[in-house]
Order: structure tokens, then C-alpha cells, then sequence
């Protein structure tokens, strides 16, 4: 695919994920900063198109589980110019307790590595749908923080505890 062609799926992309930010929407994802922002809605050339390698999409995400409910978590998702043959790096901004990210932030998912898994039409949207539901079902059996992993399968209650007083901590509030 040629680097046009790209942007204009990416465009396309990019506006079908700002219209998630409705209650009814089958993921959540309120649309905070992305490369098309400083040009004009017909303008299908993202904004860094010529300097970097990757671009960047900023937004929350709203989980629907017990603990991660009562909070909106703000993600980036990082693109790299030839997605969506090269799947994105997805890194959370907001702190949060959880087995399958790292303190970092960086997500990881064996969904989003390029492999048999990564498919070139999975949208953005399917990238936020794998975020929110990896946040509400933790893959535990293969932790990136060995200890919370170990802690959820061992001792659910002080897990929910610990992850509780991050959400109260650094959650920021659903609109």
C-alpha cells in the first residue's frame, strides 16, 4: 500500500473512533489528540507525515469491570506510518494496577505483535475493544508483572484492594 493510501485509512479510521465517545458505543473511547489535528477536516496528510516515523493517538478508554469501572484511563496508541500492516504499540498514560501492564504503562498483548494474530483490517476501534476487555479479563497465566498475576489468582481481595486505591489515585473522572 502505497503511503496515501495509508493515510487515508488511517483517516478514516481515526474519524470512526472519534464517533466511540457515545454511551451507547460498543467500546468507549473519547478521541483526545490525533496527527490529522492541526488540519482541516478534507486534509488527509497527518500532521507529522514528513518528520516522524510513528504517529500518535491519545484518548480514554472507560473498562466495564468491577474494579476499572468507576474510571476513565487515558492510552496512546502508537502507529506506525505503514499501519495497519504493522500493528500499533499501545501504552497506558494513566497509572494503573494491573498483571498485564507494565509499570511503564506499555500494554502487551500477544493480539498486538506482529504475527499470524495481527491482521491488516483490524481497525482502531478493534484495538481499543482488545485494550478495554485485556483490562476487564486480566490474562493472568501470562503476566508481565509476575507478582500481580500471582497476587490475582492467590488473593483476589487484596488484589482488588491494591488495584482500587490506584483507581481512586490516578482514575480520572468518566464525562
Amino acid at each position: 500500500m502505497s503511503e496515501s493510501t495509508l493515510n487515508k485509512r488511517l483517516y478514516t479510521d481515526l474519524n470512526r473512533l472519534k464517533l466511540c465517545n457515545k454511551a451507547d458505543a460498543e467500546v468507549r473511547f473519547l478521541c483526545e489528540k490525533t496527527p490529522f489535528d492541526d488540519h482541516d477536516d478534507d486534509d488527509d496528510k497527518p500532521s507529522d507525515s514528513t518528520q516522524e516515523k510513528t504517529y500518535s493517538v491519545i484518548g480514554q478508554i472507560f473498562p466495564n469491570s468491577e474494579i476499572y469501572k468507576t474510571a476513565a484511563y487515558r492510552i496512546e496508541m502508537i502507529l506506525p506510518k505503514t499501519f495497519p500492516l504493522v500493528p500499533p504499540q499501545v501504552r497506558f498514560i494513566t497509572p494503573i494496577y494491573h498483571p498485564n501492564i507494565e509499570e511503564n504503562g506499555k500494554f502487551c498483548n500477544d493480539l498486538l505483535v506482529q504475527t499470524a494474530k495481527w491482521k491488516p483490517t483490524t481497525s482502531l476501534i478493534d484495538v481499543v475493544k482488545i485494550v478495554v476487555k485485556h483490562v476487564d479479563e486480566p490474562d493472568v497465566d501470562n503476566p508481565v508483572r509476575a507478582a500481580l498475576g500471582v497476587e490475582y489468582k492467590t488473593n483476589r481481595p487484596e488484589f482488588d484492594r491494591h488495584a482500587l486505591e490506584s483507581v481512586k489515585k490516578h482514575g480520572l473522572p468518566r464525562s
